[in-house]
């Protein structure tokens, strides 16, 4: 779902001024991700400018609400999982940022340790349930990451995802750390649909 202001360019003041100050940890070349994880846990915090979005967000199916939207650039979108839906492990591409707006998000970041042939092998790096005010970034090529909702940690989430890049143009990884598979995604293949998640964290 694309909002008006984002096709236009128009975006609203939160967002321009997020962008701004984005820009400006951005300036030097290389990602500030601690200053971005600040910036972007500062815009989740925002109430007034959120709570008509996530109201306008079926709570029962998933959304997608893109807020900024370059073609090439940092990108910026609102994602609501339902009930006990996390997406598949998968890459980016690009730097990347997760921020809780609402609810509980659970964030798995996975160590690839060997790929070859349709076949992966993966380790859980980290596990963390995301509330408000909590962020998490992620840097190529560690960004094998999953996300989403786990039944028993909260209410489903509404968070924030600020991609460094337009993620479709590159070639990226999805991955089944249960059955040790991967496979390739062509520029501009979505991915597969999510996935439903198990009654707790691992």
């Amino acid at each position: 779902v694309m909002t008006e202001d984002v096709a236009t360019g128009a975006l609203p003041s939160p967002l321009s001024h997020f962008v701004s100050q984005l820009d400006e940890v951005r300036a030097g070349g290389v990602p500030d991700m601690d200053a971005i994880g600040r910036l972007l846990a500062q815009l989740a915090a925002d109430d007034e400018f959120f709570a008509p979005l996530i109201a306008g967000m079926p709570p029962e199916s998933m959304g997608v609400h893109w807020l900024v939207k370059p073609e090439r650039g940092p990108r910026l979108v609102l994602v609501h999982r339902p009930e006990g839906v996390m997406a598949y492990t998968h890459s980016h591409g690009c730097w990347v940022g997760i921020a809780a707006v609402r609810g509980a998000e659970t964030h798995q970041r996975w160590n690839v340790l060997s790929h070859d042939s349709g076949r992966a092998e993966l380790s859980l790096a980290d596990e963390r349930v995301l509330h408000r005010g909590d962020v998490a970034t992620l840097v190529p090529p560690r960004d094998v990451h999953n996300h989403g909702h786990v039944i028993g940690t909260g209410p489903a989430p509404y968070s924030l995802i600020l991609l460094g890049d337009n993620m479709f143009v590159f070639e990226r990884q999805e991955y089944d750390p249960d059955e040790g598979t991967c496979w390739t995604l062509a520029p501009g293949d979505p991915g597969k649909d999510n996935r439903p998640s198990p009654l707790h964290p691992r």
